[in-house]
């Protein structure tokens, strides 16, 4: 009979290898990719460790522990568009180092837990400015923020921190115990690869973006004089967008913005960000659902989803999203209620 912690690592293996096999012609997921093959390795690692008789010698798996975390960072790096230096490689130099001590099991697991922790934080915090940058520069950032990857890292950290704690007591722990805990371990990582590889395939390539600086770190970098100046040219760009429809472009950017209105970037968003306390994402999906409210009581022919796309939503779920944000209503009890 097959061991079932054998059966799971092998079914992780060939998952993220077909996942990399899926995702690898798709523009800026060759470190995903790359990180991918990293988990499949591992996983034919430990099945050739637990079938060798010189485990108790020389393990390569716990060293991994080390690897993962600085691996899945600057893939996430890579991912959302940031170029990856030479200097960069500097973060797999603690893996190296573990190679020599890998007779040392528990403590190089102890140290590839506070790795994987400090890893995970980094590769939030990473994702949530980019988030921030998309929703200063495209009206369509919901649908490349990945918000999603936020919460699996979120959810993995979490339940890695449960596993390096099975991992750094296996010798206090029984045997069955500790079995049970890897095969939990590697089950979450097949449906982690799944899902990764399901959500990329799915979703467009991120785009890049330039700095632009957040409403908060705007209102608090300009005096008062410049508030003023920047008032001033959100009554303008305002009342033109409005006048001419512009918001109902379909997947507005920042930039497309600046060249019809024939403006700096820079400038646009600190008006937009000073004067209304928004994004740019936001100010714009604000006037769309404004758009929608004047359709809904007008266009009673219409359906709401087609309301929306006529206002320049480029998505259902984030049209509903926005209406919500916005009224406090879903759009069909807006409709109802006027």
């Amino acid at each position: 009979m097959l061991d079932p912690i054998h059966l799971v690592n092998a079914a992780l293996a060939a998952v993220a290898l077909q996942g990399c096999f899926i995702l690898w012609h798709k523009k800026g997921l060759k470190g995903i990719c790359l990180f991918m093959l990293l988990v499949a390795f591992a996983a034919t690692t430990n099945i050739f460790e637990a079938a060798s008789r010189t485990q108790n010698v020389f393990l390569l798996s716990p060293v991994f522990q080390l690897i993962f975390g600085p691996a899945l960072f600057l893939a996430c790096r890579r991912l959302i568009g940031q170029q990856i230096t030479n200097k960069d490689w500097l973060h797999f130099t603690p893996a190296f180092i573990g190679l020599f001590f890998s007779t040392y099991v528990q403590e190089v697991i102890a140290l590839g837990t506070l790795s994987r922790l400090v890893y995970s934080l980094l590769t939030v915090k990473i994702l949530i400015h980019y988030k921030r940058q998309l929703e200063g520069e495209r009206s369509d950032s919901d649908e490349h923020s990945m918000l999603w990857l936020v919460w699996l890292v979120l959810i993995t950290a979490a339940f890695n921190l449960l596993d390096m704690a099975r991992l750094n007591m296996q010798p206090y722990i029984p045997s069955d115990l500790n079995l049970i805990g890897q095969l939990l371990n590697n089950a979450m990582w097949l449906f982690v690869i799944l899902f990764i590889s399901y959500k990329l395939n799915q979703q467009k390539t991120s785009p890049r973006v330039a700095s632009v600086a957040t409403k908060k770190e705007e209102s608090d970098a300009k005096p008062a004089a410049d508030l003023h100046h920047y008032h001033t040219i959100f009554s303008a760009i305002d009342e033109q967008i409005k006048r001419d429809g512009l918001f109902k472009t379909e997947r507005l950017t920042l930039t497309q913005l600046a060249s019809e209105l024939g403006l700096l970037s820079r400038d646009i968003s600190r008006a937009i960000n000073l004067t209304t306390q928004k994004s740019f994402n936001e100010y714009i999906n604000q006037l769309r659902v404004d758009y929608v409210c004047q359709l809904l009581t007008s266009h009673h022919d219409h359906s709401i989803t087609d309301l929306a796309f006529m206002a320049g939503f480029s998505s259902k779920a984030v049209f509903n999203r926005s209406f919500k944000q916005v009224t406090g209503l879903t759009p069909s009890q807006y409709r109802k209620s006027h």
